[in-house]
């Protein structure tokens, strides 16, 4: 699938990381979550784990807020540990006409099957199988087919 936050096509798992910032009357808390790669999963891990490491234990509600905001962030990043490492070379999906041609045959039943509330993750694996091209490339195809019918409804 694609990373939420690189763009880059590559196998991804949903996460959600905390930052906690504690001072002595109040915090402020930062979030960031969706479906990201084994990069970024490392990347936003290190970044808000460490700052909430760091500068979380300043104040009496994060006394307690901060531990277990480093318990979430570590269990979602050992939820990620058994991702694929991002291929080297590995870039955002590229629609080419050949891609294009392959996949118009399961226009109809890509919807249909995200429709009738099947995982967007299962459906763009299995048509990305079939057509012969990554889920990454299904996934854009999927976003270029819903621009296509927006503009149509204006």
């Amino acid at each position: 699938m694609i990373c939420q936050s690189c763009g880059v096509d590559a196998p991804t798992q949903k996460v959600l990381f905390i930052q906690h910032i504690g001072a002595v009357v109040m915090f402020s808390h930062k979030r960031i979550g969706g479906h990201f790669c084994r990069n970024c999963v490392g990347k936003y891990f290190r970044e808000y784990t460490l700052k909430t490491l760091a500068l979380g234990w300043w104040g009496v509600i994060s006394v307690v807020a901060t531990p277990v905001v480093l318990v979430l962030n570590l269990c979602n990043w050992l939820r990620a540990w058994s991702l694929a490492p991002v291929p080297i070379g590995a870039g955002a999906p590229r629609l080419t006409d050949d891609v294009v041609g392959r996949l118009m045959p399961y226009a109809g039943s890509l919807i249909d099957r995200l429709n009738s509330g099947e995982g967007l993750h299962s459906v763009c694996a299995d048509i990305s199988r079939q057509a012969g091209v990554t889920s990454g490339q299904v996934s854009r195809f999927l976003q270029l087919l819903v621009e296509h019918q927006k503009a149509k409804m204006r």
